[in-house]
């Protein structure tokens, strides 16, 4: 049984349609990321599955029991917020077991789990302290500490990572990540930052104007998105996408600018994706023409952006030094790495040997 079952869940504000037949399962212990651009629909659906939001239409279950119209007090969830929500006044300890109090646990059950997750969290050391001597990390694992302690079914999380820096965004999520594993509690986390979804997703849910693109594995959608919104959001640099046409075996990008085309694709109108990483220098009898108009060296990586063919896409290569803005490369990508979609839907079009 799922731990969390969401069936045909709809939200509107008036006439307005905020999210739209959301259908997802969450198993015990799964991380589930939400993933979208502003206005999506992810915090608003995961606002309805903490019972912020009131649900439209459709169903809610928590560990099997119809929580639709239940208050956020009886759906066994804590969530996080991106503002940390700390009692400025109150120390670290009693924000973490006001909660508890309020609910009425016992002094000395409310005192071993406190201690339990601020063990966990590397926080006990912080417990006398009030939340203003904390740097926004710390507060960070007080907030996930605050939700620990109530030991629910699901913890939902909101941008939790959005107010940190990158270097304690990064580090956080690897703790977020050893913190879901000890717990094995199922976790809903909204982000519009795809680093974070990949990098902590057990799946991917990607949404797009209140409705669901698609779902599956970080790698799944990587490698097979299902439309060219999905193909253009997942992935950093971001897939490079262009309209194209497929005739006599080749993809055709412009005048005098061709790759060969996917085997079994079909001659007519594409948008074509290709990634960064999928593009690569060849000598130049064996690409298309590339004019280098800029360089972005990363370190162990340079990324070219320039013109082929009339369309601006980046080439995410092994460190270079020896290619120059203005130059003119050839360059090529390996037929399987060459995604197409319909140019009108922008839905995927099966490559041969693809269901």
């Amino acid at each position: 049984m799922a731990e969390v079952s969401i069936r045909k869940m709809r939200k509107t504000f008036g006439k307005v349609v905020a999210v739209e037949g959301v259908d997802l399962e969450v198993a015990r212990g799964e991380l589930i990321v939400l993933l979208g651009p502003s206005g999506c629909g992810k915090s608003t659906t995961l606002r309805m599955v903490a019972g912020l939001e009131t649900i439209s239409a459709g169903e809610l279950r928590i560990g099997g029991r119809d929580v639709t119209r239940l208050e956020p007090k009886d759906r066994d969830i804590a969530m996080v917020f991106q503002n940390y929500a700390l009692y400025p006044h109150k120390t670290i300890r009693g924000n973490m077991a006001f909660g508890l109090k309020m609910r009425g646990m016992e002094p000395g059950e409310i005192d071993r789990r406190v201690s339990d997750a601020a063990e966990m969290l590397d926080i006990t050391h912080l417990l006398e302290r009030k939340p203003g001597q904390l740097s926004g990390g710390q507060m960070q694992r007080v907030a996930l500490g605050r939700a620990l302690v109530r030991d629910p079914a699901v913890f939902l999380l909101d941008e939790p990572l959005s107010n940190l820096d990158a270097k304690l965004r990064a580090r956080m999520r690897e703790e977020i990540a050893l913190l879901q594993r000890r717990i094995g509690k199922a976790m809903l986390y909204v982000t519009h930052d795809q680093t974070e979804a990949m990098t902590l997703a057990d799946r991917i849910v990607i949404m797009r104007d209140g409705r669901v693109q698609q779902i599956g594995s970080p790698l799944e959608v990587y490698d097979r998105p299902a439309n060219a919104f999905v193909a253009g959001f997942i992935g950093s640099p971001e897939m490079n996408l262009a309209p194209a046409e497929i005739a006599g075996g080749r993809l055709v990008l412009g005048e005098g600018v061709s790759l060969p085309a996917p085997e079994g694709a079909r001659p007519g109108p594409v948008t074509a994706g290709i990634r960064p990483e999928a593009l690569a220098p060849v000598p130049a009898e064996e690409g298309a023409p590339l004019l280098v108009n800029g360089i972005e060296q990363l370190g162990s990586q340079t990324l070219f952006i320039g013109d082929l063919g009339g369309h601006r896409v980046r080439v995410m290569t092994g460190r270079r030094d020896d290619i120059r803005i203005d130059d003119r490369i050839a360059v090529a990508a390996p037929q399987a790495a060459i995604h197409l979609f319909d140019r009108d839907s922008g839905e995927r079009l099966a490559a041969a040997g693809e269901g």
